[in-house]
């Protein structure tokens, strides 16, 4: 059989990572003084984000330690019939598939264990882990699950927008001056991942014209009806809600996933982010 792998960075949630018979690795984070490891639950994401919305500086993320992983492979080689698929989020985000790539030379069989980059994370990375927990569900092999990942890696997109200025400024990822002037005329940052990391995209004056810039994205790029449409939100499910419906509204025939964006990905963007996700078709 094969044993699929995941780190929190999929923002697989426990009760999904049971469901899907997927094992998920949770990730360090230090608040403050506090660290703790985002084990996937909503409670814990629920409490972390309210201590965001009033926090003075934002929470670390830390890369999963390898001996996380070596542990976990090592559970999953146990039958010498199992393999293990591990997919981590971006490389360029984490460390994380770098210290998986070590934990599997250190593992009791490296040639059972196979390690995607997904060059993405939250609901794009949970796009190929369901993907290869369906064909893995259908007898599919390793080399046939690894193909169709990455043909789907190519072709996805990934768009997203952040609702609040003020995490992107502490992050850094903002300069301060600009991000006065934006708050002011009302301006909210538009995102994609492109090459493995979170890049701006553009500007929109507003939520309402961000949430139809959704839509003219999905119009310009048409997802593939085979593979579900992600959207997922960073302790904002009214507005998750909003967006999906916006979507069927639109007559874009499309199959669709919603989910929570949990702590690592808001770590960095904070509460209110909307991301979506889909693969173009052919």
């Amino acid at each position: 059989m094969i044993r699929i792998i995941t780190d929190a960075m999929s923002d697989l949630t426990r009760e999904d990572a049971i469901a899907l018979n997927v094992t998920r690795i949770p990730m360090p984070l230090r608040f403050g003084m506090d660290e703790f490891l985002d084990a996937g639950i909503a409670s814990e994401r629920a409490d972390f984000f309210a201590r965001m919305r009033v926090a003075a500086e934002l929470p670390r993320t830390s890369m999963v330690p390898m001996a996380f992983w070596l542990d976990a492979f090592n559970k999953q080689l146990r039958n010498p019939a199992d393999e293990v698929l591990c997919i981590t989020g971006s490389s360029k985000l984490s460390g994380g598939f770098h210290s998986a790539e070590l934990a599997r030379e250190e593992s009791a069989d490296p040639r059972r264990v196979t390690i995607i980059d997904s060059l993405v994370a939250t609901c794009a990375q949970m796009l190929l882990v369901e993907e290869a927990v369906r064909l893995r569900d259908r007898g599919a092999t390793m080399a046939e699950i690894v193909a169709r990942l990455e043909s789907l890696k190519r072709r996805q997109l990934t768009f997203g927008l952040a609702e609040d200025l003020k995490y992107l400024i502490m992050g850094g990822r903002l300069n301060p001056l600009i991000g006065k002037v934006g708050g002011a005329l009302n301006i909210k940052p538009t995102l994609t991942f492109r090459e493995g990391q979170i890049e701006k995209e553009g500007v929109v004056r507003g939520l309402k014209r961000g949430y139809a810039w959704y839509i003219e994205q999905l119009k310009k790029n048409p997802p593939d009806a085979a593979i579900p449409l992600y959207i997922g939100g960073a302790d904002c499910e009214e507005t998750v809600a909003l967006l999906e419906g916006m979507v069927r509204d639109a007559g874009i025939d499309v199959p669709i996933r919603t989910m929570g964006i949990g702590c690592l990905i808001g770590a960095h963007v904070g509460p209110g982010l909307t991301l979506m996700s889909w693969v173009c078709q052919e």
